[in-house]
């Protein structure tokens, strides 16, 4: 289990804050930095960038400040009982910073921690463990997904945020230009964005959204297969249908019953 001893969520101080730890702290320290701020490695304090999460070691000396007019981020202390190597499993390195292209999904964990730390749950402790795990796993895959530094790190946030909205509402009359001109970016420039980010054109992502939704009717409901396209964005049910076996190897009708004979 992960316990959480403490932890804060868009924490502010005002200029001139200084955190010393000589000794550091017997958990696990992690923090989602918002700000400009300085932090101390090998006896240098270096300027860090805002969206930079770093995790700290055990018992680690610990120095950061404020570098603007005031000092934001989000902190938890954490240790594991009986799971010493959990984080053996993950790719997130100790006393360096880790900078993302966003952290809004992070930080929203870190809020549920703190209400879920001030609350009277009867499974409280089960609850904290939970949300440890999401975010811990939630960093270890932006981490992999996105390595720090690219030069496009500040498209990143809106354009996955447009792709979450596709996968939302795969019905919509999802076209390049439209997408592209959501986002306040060429279509060729988008199109070449979107492949870097999730390694699969925006188109293919339109589709491969849409066969999803549709496998969620035809193994959830009785719809019937013309309705059903309809749902998923078709204009034709004979497009649906092409479109479907192509991807599935099955037409729609024969993934349906295939469903059924396997329950």
């Amino acid at each position: 289990m992960i316990t959480v001893t403490n932890c804060g969520h868009d924490s502010r101080h005002k200029t001139k804050f200084c955190m010393l730890r000589k000794s550091g702290v017997p958990n696990y320290i992690l923090l989602l930095v918002k700000t400009d701020a300085f932090f101390e490695f090998d006896g240098k304090l270096i300027p860090t960038a805002p969206n930079m999460a770093i995790l700290f070691d055990r018992n680690t000396y610990t120095h950061y400040e404020s570098a603007g007019d005031f000092y934001n981020d989000d902190w938890i202390h954490f240790d594991f009982i009986d799971e010493p190597l959990f984080l053996d499993a993950l790719h997130i390195p100790f006393n360096q910073p880790i900078y993302l292209p966003h952290m809004n999904s992070l930080s929203n964990y870190v809020r549920l921690l703190v209400k879920e730390c001030h609350s009277e749950s009867f499974h409280q402790e089960q609850m904290k463990d939970c949300l440890m795990r999401l975010l811990l796993y939630n960093l270890d895959s932006l981490i992999i997904s996105h390595p720090s530094g690219s030069k496009n790190d500040r498209y990143y946030p809106i354009i996955n945020a447009l792709r979450m909205n596709i996968h939302n509402t795969p019905h919509r009359n999802w076209t390049v230009d439209m997408m592209a001109e959501s986002v306040h970016i060429s279509p060729s420039y988008f199109q070449h964005l979107y492949k870097e980010f999730f390694h699969i054109s925006c188109m293919q992502e339109v589709i491969l959204a849409r066969i999803e939704r549709a496998k969620f009717y035809l193994s959830t409901t009785d719809i019937p297969v013309k309705v059903l396209s309809d749902l998923c964005g078709y204009e034709s049910d004979l497009h649906f249908i092409r479109q479907f076996k192509k991807k599935e190897g099955l037409t729609p009708t024969q993934y349906r019953l295939l469903y059924k004979a396997s329950k």
